[in-house]
C-alpha cells in the first residue's frame, strides 16, 4: 500500500500577488525562491532543503476557493500509480496527471484529484532525471511505471 510521507506544499489563490509576496517574505521571512511564467511565486523557509513550501498564484478574483491545491509527497512513482489506481477504484474524481520540473531536484510524477468538497489535492514523487525544458507535460498513469518515469523525465517515451 502506498504511504504519504508528509505535507510538501500548499498553493494559495490570491487577489494581490505583490502584497502577499511582501507579507510572506518581509513578515514571515520566507525566501522568494522562484517565479514561473504565469507569475506563480514559490516561497520556502530553506531553499537548500525544500524547493517550495508555499506557492502564491493569482486567480482568486471572483471565486470563493482560497486553496489552489495541497500537495502530499510519496517516495516512489510506483506509489503515485498505486494511489491513481485506488482513486479510480473508489470513484475519486481525477483532475489531471502531469509531470513538472521541481528545480534541480528532478521532475515530478503527479496526480491531482478532488476531495469530496472539490478541493484539489496532489500526490507526487520525484524522479531524479530532468530535462532543461522545465515544462509541464501530461502523464498517462495507465502506462507502466517505467514508461511513466520516462515521460516525467522528458526522455521521449510517450
Amino acid at each position: 500500500m502506498p504511504k504519504i510521507r508528509g505535507l510538501s506544499h500548499v498553493v494559495l489563490y490570491v487577489n494581490d500577488l505583490d502584497k502577499m509576496v511582501e507579507f510572506y517574505t518581509d513578515v514571515l521571512g520566507l525566501v522568494k525562491y522562484r517565479v514561473n511564467e504565469r507569475r506563480m511565486v514559490f516561497l520556502t523557509s530553506d531553499p537548500e532543503k525544500e524547493d517550495h513550501e508555499l506557492a502564491l498564484t493569482t486567480g482568486r478574483e471572483g471565486q470563493a476557493k482560497l486553496i489552489a491545491h495541497i500537495a502530499w509527497k510519496v517516495d516512489k512513482p510506483s506509489e503515485v500509480k498505486e494511489f491513481y489506481e485506488r482513486f479510480k477504484a473508489k470513484g475519486v474524481p481525477i483532475d489531471h496527471c502531469v509531470s513538472h520540473a521541481y528545480t534541480e531536484m528532478g521532475n515530478t510524477v503527479s496526480c491531482y484529484f478532488l476531495d469530496p468538497e472539490g478541493n484539489r489535492i496532489e500526490v507526487y514523487a520525484l524522479v531524479p532525471e530532468r530535462d532543461d525544458a522545465r515544462i509541464n507535460r501530461p502523464l498517462d498513469l495507465d502506462k507502466s511505471v517505467d514508461e511513466i518515469v520516462a515521460q516525467a523525465s522528458g526522455l521521449g517515451i510517450h
